[in-house]
């Protein structure tokens, strides 16, 4: 993968969640399709974080379940997941990078210096976010 695709509007959805679940991190999935070496997003799906923590973040599983559900009824697929450092910046904390290693995917973090992609491919790789309209 060499970049990813989000629209303005999920860039500031991401943002709006870092402020509004401070001082917890907040998270969702990515609804979507892979195109040659990219992801397109199509739909940003916050969800529950079922630990409420500052430090980490757990999708909540029924709400996953239905965003799963959603990206079938879209003929789409889950393609990412985001979630937010409220204190600190947007770089994959060593939880991060285990759950990269086992959960290998686009990974977009939001922290008080800004919105970040990554991925695993032997260690974490940054990846290049294109704005679109």
């Amino acid at each position: 993968m060499v970049h990813v695709q989000l629209k303005k509007d999920h860039i500031r959805l991401i943002r709006d969640e870092l402020t509004l679940h401070a001082p917890n991190e907040a998270c969702g999935v990515f609804i979507g399709r892979h195109q040659r070496d990219s992801i397109i997003v199509d739909i940003v799906v916050p969800i529950k974080n079922s630990i409420p923590s500052d430090r980490s973040f757990e999708l909540d599983p029924k709400e996953h379940y239905e965003a799963w559900n959603r990206a079938d009824e879209e003929r789409l697929d889950i393609v990412g997941v985001y979630h937010t450092h409220p204190h600190s910046k947007a770089s994959p904390s060593a939880w991060d990078e285990q759950s990269m290693k086992n959960y290998q995917t686009l990974w977009v973090i939001a922290g008080i210096d800004g919105v970040r992609g990554y991925e695993w491919d032997g260690c974490v790789k940054q990846i290049e976010i294109n704005e679109v309209p």
